[in-house]
């Protein structure tokens, strides 16, 4: 096959709200394809300004495509939708994959368009809780072919659809390498901490909390600037230091090892590094961050091990939940994870698997949303006066989850005129009739910059044109 991963990555090291995980989980599994004989290229924003020792590994082995900067920030998004479907048609694509929900950007643009050109999609995202899981089912199922939901057991969906592939964390090894490297430095007594000091505060945290733990505590501190963190540490006092050993980030099977080993990790709060942990028996406080994962979103039985605060300076909660995470016992977190792991095997199992054409099942999965073959025959035909409208099949995804109702972006593949035609359309739907009151009026005002195809007030839905993420309110965490 002919794969295009799409993905981004920001990297702000001053503030600890750097965005890697959707980059690294597509590199992961786009190298698993490469090993298997596939021909795999890679669409990341921002990738220039990360390297690590799996983007080193990548390189020479995939293909990147990086489009120019003037179109990616242009104003037209006609131009650019253009560009993007000239592109994969060129490209001659067997299967795109978004490397997270496809709510706005390039993820959002790669996947209408390969919808479009009729090429198969997959998205990868996270299972934070059953609940959750089956939510993305409902929403952002319709829109694609392929879902792939990562966390561990203990979070996925129960008896799933055929289209959505449970993938345990990204992280595997064996803990024999770990073991013997904590006898070498000398921490093989006592609890020990990982401290993942990728992003300054999570290092700032990790140190200010090493003060105020018991004496017998060890820590690897991991950093990608070893002589700056060694500095750092130096800073300390001589007893807390000595129980310190700062190094840089290490492969793959000794990180494994390590937080397999380890009785508390320390880092930023994102679901990579912490559902990992929690897979691996291992409590988890994190530091908060832009787009951080809150814990209250996680499935019940694992929240209660993991522990977020916005402070550097750890408050009483914070040194209360590192004592009782150091005492927790490994055997007591066993429930959350099957111990299965090799994600990047389980997801291109199931990407080979998928089938070669789009799937049927989204039309009626769309209809169950409110967005019928009638509606949206009936909002093509203002766009298209006097034309004979066939509807063939429908996708669509939720885009926002707002206090006043919701904003699904609609694909609809029709005939018009005698050809085959796409349209990406925007469906609001609102909680109120002084909602949709409002902001139809908003809509339909001259000059606003949008065009109303239909309004069904029993429904409270409007249907208008896709006008572009200008017009979209922002993404919240």
């Amino acid at each position: 096959m002919r794969i295009l991963f799409v993905a981004y990555c920001m990297i702000n090291n001053e503030n600890g709200d750097s965005l890697i995980g959707v980059y690294k989980r597509s590199l992961r599994i786009a190298m698993e394809m490469v090993r298997r004989g596939h021909e795999v290229w890679m669409f990341c924003t921002g990738r220039q300004d990360y390297r690590d020792e799996l983007t080193t590994q990548a390189q020479g082995r995939i293909h990147f495509l990086d489009f120019p900067h003037r179109l990616l920030f242009s104003r037209s998004e006609a131009l650019k939708r253009r560009f993007y479907r000239s592109t994969f048609h060129r490209m001659k694509l067997d299967l795109v994959v978004a490397g997270e929900a496809p709510l706005a950007g390039t993820i959002l643009e790669a996947t209408l368009s390969a919808v479009s050109l009729g090429v198969p999609v997959a998205v990868l995202d996270n299972a934070y809780c059953p609940e959750l899981a089956q939510a993305f089912v409902n929403f952002h199922g319709p829109m694609v072919d392929g879902l792939v939901l990562t966390g561990p057991s203990s979070f996925q969906l129960h008896n799933p659809p055929a289209f959505y592939c449970a993938a345990p964390p990204y992280i595997q090894g064996t803990p024999g390498e770990a073991v013997e490297f904590l006898r070498q430095l000398g921490l093989d007594g006592g609890p020990l901490i990982t401290i993942l000091g990728y992003e300054k505060k999570a290092e700032q945290l990790a140190l200010a909390l090493m003060v105020e733990l018991r004496d017998d505590c060890r820590a690897v501190l991991l950093s990608p600037s070893p002589e700056r963190s060694s500095q750092n540490v130096e800073a300390l006092s001589e007893s807390v230091r000595a129980r310190i050993r700062v190094l840089p980030p290490p492969g793959e099977n000794l990180l494994f090892g390590l937080l397999h080993a380890s009785n508390l990790v320390i880092g930023k709060s994102g679901f990579m590094q912490v559902s990992e942990c929690l897979a691996l028996g291992t409590p988890f406080i994190g530091i908060e961050y832009r787009g951080c994962m809150h814990p209250q979103v996680l499935h019940r039985e694992a929240a209660m091990f993991v522990h977020t605060t916005s402070s550097v300076l750890p408050d009483q909660a914070t040194k209360e939940a590192a004592v009782r995470f150091l005492q927790v016992p490994k055997e007591s977190m066993r429930h959350l994870h099957d111990q299965r792991f090799g994600a990047s095997s389980v997801v291109a199992d199931f990407l080979e698997r998928l089938p070669k054409q789009p799937r049927p099942e989204t039309l009626k999965e769309s209809e169950r949303l409110g967005y019928s073959r009638e509606v949206l025959r009936k909002a093509l035909a203002v766009r298209h006066p006097g034309a004979t409208i066939s509807v063939e099949n429908i996708r669509c995804s939720r885009l926002r989850n707002l206090n006043w109702g919701s904003i699904d972006s609609v694909a609809v593949l029709y005939r018009g005129f005698g050809s085959a035609r796409t349209a990406f359309l925007w469906g609001r739907r609102y909680a109120s009739e002084s909602v949709a009151q409002e902001d139809i009026c908003a809509a339909q005002r001259t000059g606003s910059g949008r065009q109303v195809l239909l309004v069904d007030r029993e429904r409270q839905l409007m249907i208008e044109e896709d006008a572009g993420e200008p017009f979209l309110p922002p993404i919240t965490i």
